[in-house]
């Protein structure tokens, strides 16, 4: 008998701290949050199993977006800061923040659920397809916390799983 799920299971508070602290070598607190609310500059990653069906997305909002990219790229804060105040992702912050986005995948993929990963990253200030708005402001099975990076700042982050 397998007790294989068809379905991708939200992810713990402890797994996403690990995992972000250890790729972006900074210290990560987490704490409980309203979900990101709909915005254009938020950042919108999609996530697949191996049949292409949406598995889960995370909803980043600008702050910790731009926070993420910043972290991985070991920029100064106020490069950092500027970004935010433009409300704009400078590539370098945009690719650093896709590969930890990337990497987030890894969360998802646990024993005996199906195998996801990064199909796409939407946003900021880009269109974003009417399904994936919608799954993004859900209510569920979800995640949303307030994640500070040390030396950076805070922002908010959805982990949104179907």
């Amino acid at each position: 008998m397998s007790t294989a799920i068809d379905t991708s299971p939200l992810p713990s508070r402890h797994a996403l701290r690990t995992l972000i602290e250890g790729l972006v070598g900074r210290d990560v607190e987490l704490k409980d949050c309203d979900p990101v609310s709909a915005k254009t500059t938020n950042v919108i990653a999609v996530y697949v199993n191996d049949k292409l069906a949406v598995s889960a997305l995370v909803v980043v909002d600008l702050e910790g977006a731009a926070r993420l990219g910043g972290a991985l790229a070991m920029l100064p804060r106020g490069g950092v800061d500027d970004a935010i105040a433009e409300r704009d992702l400078p590539s370098m912050i945009r690719d650093n923040t896709y590969e930890v986005l990337n990497v987030l995948a890894a969360v998802f993929n646990v024993e005996n659920a199906p195998h996801v990963r990064l199909y796409e990253m939407y946003g900021p200030s880009g269109s974003v397809p009417s399904d994936v708005l919608a799954l993004s402001q859900a209510l569920g099975s979800r995640l949303d916390i307030q994640l500070s990076v040390a030396g950076y700042g805070a922002g908010k982050l959805s982990v949104i799983t179907r």
